[in-house]
């Protein structure tokens, strides 16, 4: 005979199962074998204290449980039963949805389990007790005996010996609770032919009916009839399902849809997960003007899920998100359920959907004008109710770079086809694809650069008490000292009024020391990303490198030492000797002494000491008089002076034909 390790089974179960579990099967066996043809059915679960854990009068209602007893007047445990029992995996009662699992789901909470039942065979009674075997035998212990005939056919179950008794409520009123959630849609279904279902202690006091919670004027009220649903999957065949929608009122967890399978809750979501207005608790007046708070749940029912639970019934075998070849996934029957429940409750999703509209417009107006091209794209549906500002802002930055990008691609597949010889009609195409978050965008760039020049152009002039503007001054306008590019955001630097090239740099670094011998460091280093101005790779020696210094405006007295043309060009020495490290300081940037190009601008203005540095480097004087340019093969360099009137003026002159298409007065 084949053997089998049940604790390895009830170790191996890992399913989202709590202490009711066992309870609700062993509830759900009960009505199973009381039927539906019998009206004075009754299932009782009797509770079992610690009566020594507590000393006042209470001590029924206060002591830890240690021990539960489900009572039926069923059947009993007939042969029939007891043979599919003690089947691993039995069908015998496969047409009722059946596992031949449940026993297991016990021992996952009970290390005693034990069953004493009263049956009828060929007309005489008989009295069946045994135990849940933990090893290779389900049934152990077992005992059959003949009974006096007035005695009435039923089970005992003895659940006892709790593994983690601080896990069960102690409250009679909240287990009752929990089991009419979880025991509901027995509730709806059988309705009249439900069996008593009773919660009690042991000496049978403090009674609470099941049954009770349900009704007119109950805890537990039923929206409106039983709503049909039917789904066609991506097999083509059309499922049906049976929407049944409550109100329960002493609910304090959120609003739900719950999918089940033989009358059993198997799995359920939260209803704002697909209509985000349900995220708050819903309420109403009653006749007398009281507000009454309640929640709402709506079950699922249909053969397509009875036929796809798992065999512990926490899960379905069908995909959670995505359709498969066949079926139906749990993602679209929990969306079609979510609109129903959106129907039914329609006035108080339109309040709250309003008032989380007028919310999300207020904070633009008030907080975030900048987002106002947003609101249009908005998927205000899915925005969930009670959002703070900090996650709004997120949803309009990423609504922002969806667009963005979406714009990016279009205006791509506009140029991939476009015809050389139509370009209005090209230029149109193209506009037609820009949204308006990148016009504004660019409307603000080019203003923004017309007011940096204009800052720029104000800290050439001297003080009113004749001094001029300090060399930081300038610095910072146009990359902040002392940081980095990983530190400074690309709109916070303006390294485009000395040359548009460097905004495709990988690496800046702004009066940061390049060698730990020497304490001095350019005002600024840069690393371009690919070969010529551009730097290739992540660190390659064939880039080029740049270094800028800047000069206080209008100054004069240089000494041989300061000479500004010289400094830069032994930083660029360092450079090529290996001296400055990448950013991330794993390992210094690659160069060659005779094949790394090193770019120096020198930014001050053009005094008498200045040409003559110039004159004694060889270099070059500009057309405008307003620098010099050349190359300085002993340091592998290539230099160009320049005047801050002539980084102005050139950086005007690049930037004019932008303001005078936005209107803007250049003067």
């Amino acid at each position: 005979m084949s053997k089998i390790n049940i604790d390895r089974i009830v170790k191996d179960i890992k399913s989202r199962t709590t202490y009711l579990t066992p309870i609700i099967e062993a509830v759900c066996n009960s009505i199973d074998a009381i039927g539906n043809n019998r009206k004075d059915g009754y299932v009782k679960i009797i509770v079992k204290r610690d009566h020594q854990t507590t000393t006042d009068e209470q001590s029924n209602a206060n002591g830890n449980i240690v021990a539960i007893d489900i009572v039926d007047n069923g059947v009993g445990f007939t042969d029939d039963n007891a043979d599919s029992f003690d089947t691993f995996r039995s069908g015998y009662k496969i047409q009722q949805g059946g596992k031949g699992f449940g026993r297991f789901m016990y021992l996952k909470y009970f290390r005693c389990v034990t069953i004493d039942s009263v049956y009828k065979d060929n007309g005489k009674l008989k009295r069946r007790e045994f135990t849940f075997g933990h090893k290779s035998d389900i049934i152990e212990n077992e005992k059959i005996s003949d009974v006096d005939e007035h005695v009435s056919t039923g089970s005992i179950l003895h659940l006892s010996s709790i593994i983690n008794i601080e896990e069960i409520d102690k409250g009679l009123d909240v287990i009752a609770r929990k089991l009419v959630e979880k025991l509901l849609v027995i509730f709806a279904t059988q309705s009249e032919t439900t069996p008593t279902i009773t919660i009690m202690e042991e000496d049978e006091s403090n009674p609470i009916v099941l049954n009770d919670y349900i009704g007119k004027n109950s805890d537990i009220v039923q929206v409106c009839s039983d709503i049909p649903l039917q789904i066609k999957g991506r097999d083509s065949k059309e499922y049906d399902f049976i929407i049944k929608v409550y109100k329960i009122y002493f609910s304090a967890i959120t609003n739900k849809i719950c999918l089940t399978a033989n009358q059993r809750e198997v799995s359920d979501v939260s209803l704002h997960a697909y209509v985000p207005e349900f995220k708050d608790t819903m309420s109403e007046t009653d006749s007398a003007g009281h507000q009454k708070n309640f929640m709402v749940k709506a079950y699922v029912l249909g053969k397509y899920l009875d036929d796809n639970v798992t065999t512990e019934r926490d899960a379905f075998n069908f995909d959670k998100d995505e359709e498969s070849i066949f079926g139906i996934s749990e993602r679209t029957i929990c969306q079609r359920v979510a609109q129903i429940c959106k129907d039914l409750f329609g006035s108080d999703m339109s309040e709250r959907y309003i008032a989380k509209k007028n919310r999300i417009e207020n904070y633009v107006i008030t907080s975030a004008p900048w987002n106002k091209t947003l609101l249009a794209s908005m998927d205000m549906e899915s925005i969930p109710v009670g959002i703070d500002d900090f996650e709004l802002e997120m949803l309009f930055r990423k609504r922002k770079f969806e667009l963005e990008q979406q714009s990016r691609i279009e205006i791509k597949e506009v140029l991939e086809k476009q015809d050389d010889e139509d370009i209005d009609d090209n230029i149109q195409e193209i506009m037609a694809h820009v949204n308006e978050i990148q016009k504004s965008n660019l409307v603000q760039y080019v203003c923004k650069r017309k007011e940096i020049l204009s800052l720029f152009n104000r800290l050439r002039r001297r003080l009113e008490n004749g001094s001029t503007h300090k060399e930081n001054e300038i610095h910072n306008l146009i990359f902040p000292m002392i940081k980095t590019d990983r530190e400074v955001e690309y709109d916070e630097h303006n390294l485009w009024m000395l040359d548009e090239r460097f905004a495709f740099t990988q690496y800046i670094a702004s009066d940061k020391i390049i060698s730990k011998k020497v304490k001095k460091e350019p005002d600024l280093a840069i690393i371009f990303k690919e070969r010529m101005f551009y730097r290739n790779g992540e660190n390659n020696m064939l880039s080029p490198v740049c270094i800028v210094e800047f000069k206080r405006p209008k100054r004069k007295d240089y000494t041989a030492e300061e000479n500004p043309i010289t400094q830069a060009c032994k930083y660029s020495r360092k450079i090529l000797e290996g001296k400055l490290e990448m950013p991330d300081g794993l390992e210094p940037v690659k160069v060659s002494k005779d094949s790394t190009p090193v770019y120096i601008y020198i930014v001050c203005d053009i005094t008498p000491k200045i040409k003559e540095f110039a004159d004694n480097a060889s270099l070059t004087e500009s057309p405008d008089k307003e620098g010099y340019f050349g190359y300085m093969p002993n340091y592998h360099a290539y230099v160009e002076v320049m005047s801050y009137k002539k980084m102005y003026d050139d950086a005007l002159m690049r930037n004019r034909i932008f303001f005078e298409k936005l209107g803007i007065n250049v003067d």
